[in-house]
């Protein structure tokens, strides 16, 4: 069972050299070569695409075959690797703008692993990168296991999103079939089968698996094959919760996601409707994701981790064993709407707080009270025309607009408050009164 040759890895020695060697996901292919061969006319459906979809799945080597067969450059770069603004600019920047060394722009700019250019130290990465695509003149293909992070909205915004899903087990059983017939060595049928099951609809694993075993003789190493500890999308968390049909197989479902808690809850609880439509299956639904509510705040607010033992099981399971008693067949999910306000306030949100800061520093005061205390004067000021206090505050136009319109938003937030303790003091003494009232004097 040992191969001939292992100095060359094999996901590089039997990579596609052409777009029909690429296994799996016709629709995905089809959607690429619409992409690019609009750039090939002039008039690209989107400046850049994001290959979004499960590690293993074809997204870098479809781009990479559709190059070299049809003679495109490729220049490759890890974006999780090159987080800073500057250093994005200087390498993506200068290849948008610049021809090839032969005078051609036959050129595609491929930035893998975008999603990893979302943590704190990526501050301007997304940004930067958001800016070239707007400008650019050279097709920007960006790749991402799982592109729903919120901050990688402007992206999403600003790309062609095409969906890779995992690979069927009979395309990576067939694949690897090939391989093995054309390295010339054997290996046995019931082997095959576990590793390809395991591998989870990853065709990059499957092969370094099965180029591993062949390396060695006379060993058993299928115990030596871990489980791949690989990250769940939101939707695959969703799937599975909705999908759940017992406490055990909801709590799993819960408990492996690389989510927080009150982040599940917000895409079940936003997802709810499209899955159940019988009013009592709605309300069933809601109220155990309610119960599972409430155990987690206890959980943050008195910090009983005992607690989450009953999260789990209602917030994994609750949604889908209902949705199964009631028959329910469900729709698509959907990106939270939440999280969708968050992003197109961003920018909104961004420079009110820039207001905050600025007029808590000048009048000593914490932001929490200058925005319940003063926001709501300085806005009707400043819609009334007043700009004495933006000098002042040294606040921009654009800053004063956005507290205007925030405040615009909400024009009677500010009414009840003011009036709230008014209205307590004048039913107090009422109740003081009668709390204090005796029977009269036999």
């Amino acid at each position: 069972m040992v191969s001939r040759n292992l100095s060359i890895p094999w996901t590089e020695k039997y990579r596609p050299r052409r777009v029909s060697e690429v296994i799996g996901n016709e629709e995905a292919k089809k959607q690429f070569e619409a992409w690019i061969r609009g750039w090939e006319r002039g008039s690209p459906e989107a400046k850049a695409a994001l290959l979004a979809g499960p590690p293993g799945t074809g997204k870098t080597s479809l781009v990479l075959a559709y190059a070299s067969e049809h003679g495109y450059e490729v220049v490759e770069l890890n974006a999780s690797d090159e987080r800073s603004s500057e250093r994005l600019k200087t390498i993506v920047g200068e290849s948008a703008r610049q021809s090839t060394l032969s005078g051609t722009r036959k050129r595609i700019i491929m930035l893998d692993e975008v999603d990893g250019i979302a943590g704190r130290e990526a501050v301007g990465g997304v940004a930067t990168i958001s800016s070239i695509i707007k400008s650019t003149k050279t097709p920007i293909v960006m790749i991402a296991n799982d592109p729903w992070d919120p901050r990688l909205a402007p992206l999403r915004e600003n790309a062609l999103m095409i969906k890779f899903n995992k690979l069927k087990q009979r395309e990576i059983l067939a694949h690897l079939k090939k391989i093995i017939a054309s390295e010339g060595v054997s290996v046995d049928e019931k082997l095959l089968a576990e590793i390809v099951r395991r591998a989870e609809g990853d065709m990059r694993s499957a092969i370094n698996d099965v180029q591993i075993l062949c390396s060695t003789a006379g060993v058993d190493l299928l115990g030596s094959l871990e489980l791949r500890d690989r990250k769940k999308t939101a939707f695959e968390v969703l799937s599975e919760i909705f999908g759940a049909t017992s406490a055990v197989a909801g709590r799993n479902a819960v408990q492996g996601a690389d989510m927080e808690v009150g982040d599940i809850m917000i895409w079940v609880g936003d997802n709810i409707l499209n899955q159940i439509h019988s009013p009592q299956a709605i309300a069933d639904a809601f109220k155990l994701l309610a119960d599972a509510d409430l155990h987690y705040s206890r959980v943050r607010r008195l910090q009983r981790w005992e607690l989450l033992r009953y999260v789990s099981p209602l917030l994994g399971a609750g949604p889908g064993v209902m949705k199964q008693v009631y028959g329910e067949k469900g729709e698509r999910f959907e990106f939270p709407s939440t999280f969708r306000f968050f992003q197109q306030t961003r920018h909104q949100r961004t420079l009110v707080q820039s207001v905050l800061e600025r007029v808590a520093s000048r009048c000593k005061m914490s932001r929490v009270k200058v925005a319940n205390e003063m926001l709501p004067f300085l806005a009707e000021m400043f819609r009334r025309g007043e700009r004495g206090l933006a000098s002042y505050f040294g606040l921009t136009d654009e800053e004063v607009r956005a507290v205007i319109e925030l405040a615009g938003a909400q024009p009677s937030a500010a009414a009840p408050q003011a009036q709230a303790p008014a209205h307590k003091r004048r039913t107090t003494p009422s109740r003081q009164t009668r709390g204090v009232r005796r029977p009269p004097s036999p």
